[in-house]
């Protein structure tokens, strides 16, 4: 075994470096070791390495993370960092073998070829490097440096000695296996049978190894007399690609005479001086494997360790450092100058844009010049993204220099300032401006000196000076320019977008703001997302809360309504230095203004249309004679408004979007035009962009909730900024207009942007109330759609008392049965529902019908439309025979008068499979939505919404029969069909989503449903609010999933949030607030807080809780207390539901179950007795909830000894 050594070592005593391409190749080195040492602390663990000792050699041996030159390279600058005593180096490890023809080098298997210099080459040519000709000819100009003298005089003593005495390479091998034994199975000879060099023309056949390849299509070569591995010297070939190709392999040889092939080598010629070794695994053809390469390797490791023991210590002691060996006199190193302060850790993502400018800026010692322009709208990143290039590629470069470009004189002083690095001091001083860049020019240009990068930052207006006047003479080298007028400069362009990836702004947050899990933060993404990855915001954003008390969610709401947040002292970043995110665009503009004043004034006119999708016929919509000309010329045909967009796409304010012929502003470009441009509002602008936006609403108003009216929406919403309200644009509506805002209203209210719509139907309202008096018909019609909007925000209270006051005025003005009164009265009643005052909406619901029926008789489909709401009251109210009664009544009643195929037919069909599926009958239900689905698809098509919302209920009844898989089909036929129609964030997209993660809670698939249930909670907090009623039932789920997980902190976040918004939408006894307080009760049994469960009941006064406190008191063995609560529920329930209600049959079932325990079993029997009748009836013989009743009745009778009758419950149960 490897000894150890006598005494603790430094880094600066090794002197030799050996890197190996891969772990195959790693092995047999580290095997070669006489010792191995202890390892050494590094400022970066970027490199792994091994130390010991060869001969007199202290050794470091680096492995590569992947193969190629780029690896290489890396892995060798950083290993001179760490080692910096370091003289040469050894790449050691396999390649391809090139065989030759009769008298050339015979290189076969297991051989092993040495890199040494020959007439053309120093011993190493990168092969794909190169130009090409006038003539189509390609020039190869690879030629990498010779290796260092040191190398080359004992590696050509060693050739001696192997003439007269052979080699010690099997030698080595053996004392390797001798160390370690595990190796002999894969480090020994293969055999000589399989080296098999096939002819240039046969192609591998299928599999790992060449079992199936003909024998007879091998090249007949004379059987060597011993297996000793043989050893070439001469021309490597490096490139970063595998040949397998033979053609190529031979044209290689032919042209270059070369060896062997690889892919390290060219990585390190140049800045490392070294030696190649490699043992021949293959012939660089189609038959690679990789049968060959342990042994090949451990071959090339032998021949490492027998040159190292050939070359005396003290001779390499005097041997120059490797760095000192490989320095350049225009090896400057990475001057940022007057650059911007950026700190390293603050810098996030930007990986593609770091790739592109890889590929752009290839290699520093290519002969062509790369020229690269960083485009993009100020605050994106340029600058940033170009030091950060600098830094991680500075290896690749001799020297590396920021210019600032932002005008001419502060280039000249940038100049003026590398020439004290690249000039003599004595000369310098002597030179004025002109002279100084001239030198400085004819520097850049010398011959030998091609490995520079010059970023010229912030070159944003090309009219002030030409930058090419700044540019040196030669052809080589490579150039960085950022700019906000990419088209205006030459070469290849990289467009800086925002970033990509919302998990870098959260990163960007956190360092700014240096605040914890920040990641996590809800809020904190809600501003990432609003500020849509620009750099330059979210910096403002972190560095202004690393400095305040303010959350994330009061950063963001302080800054929709004031943009700019520290007016009397801006924010200043050091990285954007004369620049603030309230300031960047101020240049751009004023310059955009000198160019195209018409271009300026239709920038400062987007700040009143959305950000997003500006499409010409948009603009078209509300044009008129009385606007001003400008506007009507650049709107006048499609090529003049493609013409002044293109302008202001070239200043980087707004994008092409291709996909949907529109335009597109950044967010916060948007803010600015709003807040800088439009200081004070322009009243003509306001109403052109409202204008636009009324005439473009077409008269399907059934189809405004589509995802085709998507885009318009936005629009809409805009024009209900704060900003225009607060100017008081809209108290003063013309004429004509009052209509086109109750349109918009009614548009915003389909598309759920119901704040904006709620600020639309508002003014609508005032409108009417001025122009017609607050009782006309139009004005109570609106009151009545505010109250429609009021009930989708989940505002009962307010929309109540619109619905209130619109049926008083309707009963005065048009009397109590006009069939608008008895809309509203049918209005009022759904309401109420959602309240959960039952009583009142069949009131309200009998009077409509009364009223309908006498106005318009018994089968009209408004009163068939009543009568199908009766249906949808009763079943809430678990009245499940009148349910049916009145959806059959309003079936028959449709099938008359609007045939059995009708949409609204095949609706009430639809919900006769709800009522079904609530009594448990479950087949009957499938046949109504198969026949609801057929009809819809029929008529409506397979991915209309009113078809996807039955695909979705089927989902819903397959899920209650158990039928998990179909259940899971229809979701998600329906979820993506919503997408489709509605988009991602629609509400009733969102709830398909929120039933597929119900669907995966029950499949146990636990995770899935998270990430359902996050996806529909953040949809429904943007489009409805934190605090909506659908938001807060997401919520609840939440708090059930995270129960099921065991995460009871969680669950009791959840819960806490969902009671807190029920009980002030719904108030404390709403029926889903109850639920909330059941299910925390449920939680805090869990959580063995007793106590706290015990005090639910007194904080909500509510029946459910009552009855679950008799569950709670049952299982602590508290029977008297458990009966109190039970008889507690059971009269609050029969009062509110009525005695046949399932809910009040399920508290019976449970003070049945707690007779039993109290051994009352004469009472148990009594309560049972009513449970199942009452179930039987309401759920029929065969519900599950009526079977556990007969199962618990059969446990009754056999404790009482009454056998048979317990018999025959059991069997009933069991037959069902």
């Amino acid at each position: 075994m490897a000894g150890a050594p006598q005494k603790p070592l430094a880094h600066a005593d090794y002197t030799v470096a050996c890197i190996c391409p891969m772990g195959v190749e790693l092995a047999p080195v580290e095997g070669m070791l006489d010792e191995i040492h202890d390892p050494l602390p590094t400022n970066r663990d970027q490199n792994a390495y091994t130390l010991g000792k060869i001969g007199g050699h202290n050794v470091v041996v680096a492995v590569l993370p992947e193969i190629g030159n780029r690896a290489a390279a890396t892995v060798a600058t950083q290993l001179l960092n760490d080692f910096p005593a370091i003289r040469f180096g050894l790449l050691v490890g396999i390649g391809g073998g090139v065989p030759g023809d009769e008298g050339e080098d015979d290189v076969r298997l297991g051989d092993v070829v040495v890199s040494q210099p020959t007439a053309t080459f120093g011993g190493v040519v990168q092969y794909d490097l190169g130009k090409i000709l006038a003539d189509g000819s390609f020039e190869r100009t690879g030629q990498l440096n010779k290796p260092p003298s040191v190398l080359g005089a004992n590696v050509r003593k060693l050739q001696a000695q192997h003439l007269r005495v052979g080699s010690q390479i099997l030698r080595y091998l053996s004392e390797m296996i001798q160390r370690y034994p595990r190796m002999q199975s894969q480090y020994s000879f293969p055999a000589t049978d399989l080296d098999q060099l096939f002819l240039a023309s046969y192609a591998h056949r299928p599999g790992v190894t060449c079992v199936k390849c003909d024998r007879q299509q091998t090249v007949s070569r004379l059987a060597r007399s011993d297996s000793e591995p043989r050893v070439h010297y001469g021309t490597i070939g490096s490139a970063n690609l595998v040949v397998k190709d033979p053609v190529v392999r031979d044209e290689l040889k032919r042209d270059m005479k070369i060896l062997c092939v690889e892919m390290e080598a060219a990585g390190l010629m140049d800045d490392f001086p070294c030696l190649v070794i490699r043992g021949i695994c293959d012939y660089a053809d189609s038959h690679k494997n990789k049968r060959w390469q342990p042994y090949a390797a451990a071959v090339a490791s032998a021949y490492m360790k027998e040159l190292l023991m050939a070359i005396p210590a003290p001779q390499v002691a005097q041997t120059r450092n490797a760095v000192e060996s490989t320095a350049s006199p225009f090896q400057l190193g990475l001057h940022l100058g007057e650059a911007p302060i950026i700190d390293p850790n603050l810098f996030v993502g930007r990986l593609s844009e770091l790739e592109k400018m890889d590929e752009i800026l290839q290699d520093a010692r290519s002969q062509e010049q790369g020229r690269l322009i960083l485009g993009g709208m100020g605050g994106i990143g340029k600058t940033q993204l170009a030091i950060a290039y600098a830094r991680l590629r500075r290896g690749s470069y001799e020297s590396i220099f920021w210019l600032n470009a932002a005008s001419e004189a502060a280039l000249k002083r940038s100049m003026r300032s590398m020439a004290e690095r690249v000039l003599e001091v004595a000369e310098y001083e002597k030179l004025e401006d002109e002279q100084t860049i001239l030198r400085v020019r004819r520097w850049l240009s010398e011959t030998i000196n091609t490995r520079w990068l010059l970023i010229f930052d912030n070159y944003d207006d090309p009219d002030l000076f030409d930058i090419r006047k700044y540019y040196p003479y030669a052809a080589h080298g490579s150039i960085i320019t950022t700019t906000r007028l990419p088209d205006q400069i030459s070469g290849k362009r990289v467009h800086v977008r925002p970033l990509e990836h919302i998990s870098e702004s959260l990163q960007v947050l956190e360092t700014r703001s240096e605040r914890p899990n920040v990641k996590d933060s809800v809020p904190a993404r809600r501003l990432a997302e609003r500020l849509e990855g620009l750099p330059l915001a979210l910096a403002t954003a972190g560095a202004y809360l690393q400095k305040s008390t303010l959350s994330f969610e009061q950063y963001l709401q302080e800054y929709e309504k004031r943009w700019n947040l520290s007016p009397r002292r801006p924010l200043q970043l050091q990285e954007y230095r004369n620049r603030t995110l309230y300031t960047t665009w101020d240049l751009s503009y004023i310059c955009l203004k000198n160019d195209d004043p018409n271009a300026a004034k239709l920038l400062r006119l987007l700040a009143y249309f959305d950000h997003q999708n500006l499409w010409y016929e948009l603009f078209q919509a509300g044009l008129n004679n009385s606007l001003p000309s400008w506007l009507l010329d650049i709107t006048s045909n499609l090529i003049d408004f493609e013409e002044i967009m293109r302008v202001l796409v070239e200043y980087c304010f707004v994008e092409t979007q291709w996909t949907t012929k529109s335009y597109s502003m950044h967010a916060c470009v948007h803010d600015w035009t709003l807040a800088s441009l439009n200081k004070m509002v322009d009243s003509e602008s306001y109403w052109y962009a409202f204008d636009c936006v009324a005439h473009s609403i077409d008269g399907e108003w059934e189809l405004l909730g589509h995802l085709r009216h998507a885009r318009l929406a936005a629009h809409a919403a805009r024009l209900g900024h704060d900003h225009f309200v607060q100017a008081g644009l809209l108290d003063i509506i013309a004429d004509g207009r009052a209509e086109k805002v109750e349109d918009i209203a009614q548009l915003l209210q389909k598309q759920f942007r119901l704040e904006a719509a709620a600020v639309m139907h508002q003014r609508a309202l005032a409108g009417y109330e001025k122009a017609l008096g607050p009782d006309h018909t139009s004005t109570l019609d609106t009151v009545n759609n505010l109250g429609i909007l009021y009930r989708d925000q989940g505002k009962l209270d307010e929309a109540e008392e619109m619905y209130m006051r619109a049926l008083a005025g309707k009963e005065k003005a048009l009397g109590p049965n006009h069939t608008s009164t008895l809309g509203t009265v049918h209005n009022l009643g759904l309401l109420y529902r959602n309240q959960g005052k039952l009583d009142e909406v069949e009131e309200m619901y009998m009077r409509a019908l009364a009223g309908k029926e006498k106005a318009l008789g018994p089968n009209h489909t408004s009163t068939l439309g009543t009568v199908h709401n009766l249906g949808l009251l009763y079943r809430n109210q678990g009245k499940l025979d009148e349910v049916e009664e009145m959806y059959m009544r309003a079936l028959a009643g449709k099938e008359k008068a609007l045939g059995p195929n009708h949409t609204s037919t095949l609706d009430t069909v639809h919900n006769l499979g709800l009522l079904y599926n609530n009594q448990g009958k479950l087949d009957e239900a499938e046949e109504m939505y198969m026949r609801a689905l057929a009809g819809k698809e029929k008529a409506l098509g397979p991915n209309h919404t009113s078809t996807l919302g039955t695909v979705n209920n089927l989902g819903l009844l397959y899920r209650n029969q158990g039928k998990l898989d179909e259940a899971e089909e229809m979701y998600m036929r329906a979820l993506a069909g919503k997408e489709k129609a509605l988009g991602p964030n629609h509400i009733s997209t969102l709830n398909t989503v929120n039933n597929l993660g119900l669907l995966y809670y029950d499949q146990g698939k636990l995770d899935e449903a998270e990430e359902m249930y996050m996806r529909a909670l953040a949809g429904k907090e943007k489009a409805l609010g934190p605090n909506h009623t659908s938001t807060l039932g997401t919520v609840h789920n939440l708090g059930l999933l995270y129960r099921n997980q065991g995460k009871l902190d969680e669950v009791e976040e959840m819960y806490m949030r969902a009671l807190a918004g029920k009980e002030k939408a719904l108030g404390p006894n709403h029926t889903s607030t109850l639920d909330t307080v059941h299910n925390l009760g449920l939680l805090y049994n869990d959580q063995g807080k007793l106590d706290e469960a015990e005090k639910i009941p007194n904080h909500t006064s509510t029946l459910g809780t009552v009855h679950n406190l008799g569950l709670l008191y049952r299982n602590q063995g508290k029977l008297d207390e458990a009966e109190e609560m039970y008889m507690r529920a059971l009269a609050g329930k029969e009062k509110a539901l009525g005695p046949d209600h399932t809910s009040t049959l399920d508290t019976v079932h449970n003070l049945g179950l707690l007779y039993n325990n109290q051994g009352k079993l004469d009472e148990a029997e009594e309560m049972y007795m009513r449970a199942l009748a009452g179930k039987e009836k309401a759920l029929g013989p065969d519900h599950t909830s009526t079977l556990d009743t007969v199962h618990n009745l059969g446990l009754l009778y056999n404790d009482q000894g009454k056998l048979d009758e317990a018999e025959k419950m059991f069997e009933l149960a069991k037959k069902s």
